[in-house]
């Protein structure tokens, strides 16, 4: 049990859902925050008292201290804040609990996608905050999971060894400790080495545009890596890895495939193969999950922009060429009928623009 701590949950989608009723079955006092316009998604929970669960992780109703849309409420006395929502509110939620928040206590974001931590600490420091707490990201979420109704929430797998780091870098140990006894947790280089190894940023935009036929002609009512996982997406998945990793590579971090990725963090959940389409079509966990029912889905618009298009940028600034990448970005713009990189996160916004590699992990070490 946790001795009734308390830790504030950012987020009324699937992550949030996730991360509240897990954490509330352990013990933990959980208080769950979104925005005023998004409060019918919180409303079901309030009603009911808390949020139903079921899967890897328990079953039961997982009752929260606090269901609220107000900043102070959600973040007085608050040990940890785990913001789970999209890369593109990430920025928007800096602004609105800043105010509130005190240097004491750790804000984890859960993912940071691209320059997660980077963009919240600055908004930060551009509203003059003198002394700001510790900004923590994680490379991924930490479950599969999904909603179950208005107030419930499934939990289909679980990540063990997920990379965490903190800004500065200093504190990326205590950070892994204040949830080791939630949640497995490596620590990890520095907040460029989460940014640059979030899996979803490789992992679903070739695989939406490669389906984009099926995706429209027949909606979403197929196992979308059982089905739409074949050995050509993924072929161009391993050969947009492969840009990555020489990325990786350019800034002195340790290459981890995506292959490897899957394999580490949920080998222990029986996902095994020597490829990713044998890991991908043939998992057990994924295979229950949905096809997107329209091109307009996250795996496109939240992690191109917010994922591939930065690390592409990123590596043109290193002399890398990032063709396979690029024509994805390209394309996939292309089918949605806008640009998908200028509406993302830049090199700019995150505060890596025109520096050279040491000027970079120095940035992402120190937040200077």
């Amino acid at each position: 049990m946790a001795d009734g701590r308390r830790f504030t949950v950012v987020g009324g989608g699937n992550a949030g859902f996730g991360l509240a009723a897990d954490l509330a079955l352990r013990g933990v006092r959980v208080r769950l925050f979104d925005l005023p316009p998004f409060e019918q998604a919180l409303a079901p929970v309030r009603a009911a008292g808390g949020i139903r669960v079921r899967g890897v992780r328990g079953e039961g109703l997982a009752r929260l201290e606090a269901v609220t849309t107000d900043p102070e409420e959600a973040l007085a006395g608050s040990e940890v804040v785990l913001l789970a929502v999209p890369a593109y509110g990430q920025e928007a939620m800096a602004e609105v609990l800043g105010p509130y928040l005190r240097p004491d206590q750790m804000v984890v974001l859960m993912p940071g996608s691209f320059g997660g931590a980077l963009t919240f600490l600055r908004v930060l420091q551009d509203a003059g905050r003198g002394e700001v707490p510790v900004i923590a990201e994680c490379s991924s979420f930490v479950f599969a999971c999904k909603k179950d109704g208005d107030d419930g929430v499934w939990i289909r797998g679980v990540k063990q060894g997920l990379p965490a780091a903190a800004i500065p870098v200093r504190e990326t140990q205590r950070v892994v400790a204040a949830l080791a006894d939630f949640y497995e947790l490596d620590p990890a280089e520095n907040v460029l080495s989460t940014s640059l190894n979030n899996i979803n940023h490789v992992a679903h935009p070739a695989q939406v545009l490669m389906n984009a036929g099926r995706i429209e002609y027949m909606g979403g009512d197929w196992s979308f890596d059982h089905e739409g996982f074949t050995p050509s997406v993924g072929r161009v998945t391993e050969a947009i890895d492969g840009e990555r990793l020489q990325v990786v590579r350019q800034l002195g971090l340790e290459p981890v495939s995506l292959l490897q990725w899957y394999l580490r963090l949920y080998g222990h959940q029986g996902v095994k193969g020597d490829s990713l389409y044998e890991v991908t079509a043939k998992s057990p966990i994924w295979g229950p999950a949905r096809a997107p029912d329209s091109l307009e889905h996250r795996y496109l618009t939240e992690d191109l922009p917010y994922g591939l298009a930065p690390i592409a940028e990123l590596g043109r600034q290193l002399g890398i060429s990032m063709a396979v990448t690029d024509s994805l970005i390209t394309l996939a713009s292309a089918a949605l009928g806008r640009d998908l990189r200028q509406e993302g996160r830049s090199l700019a916004q995150v505060g890596l623009a025109g520096l050279d590699r040491d000027a970079i992990v120095r940035r992402c070490e120190t937040g200077q």
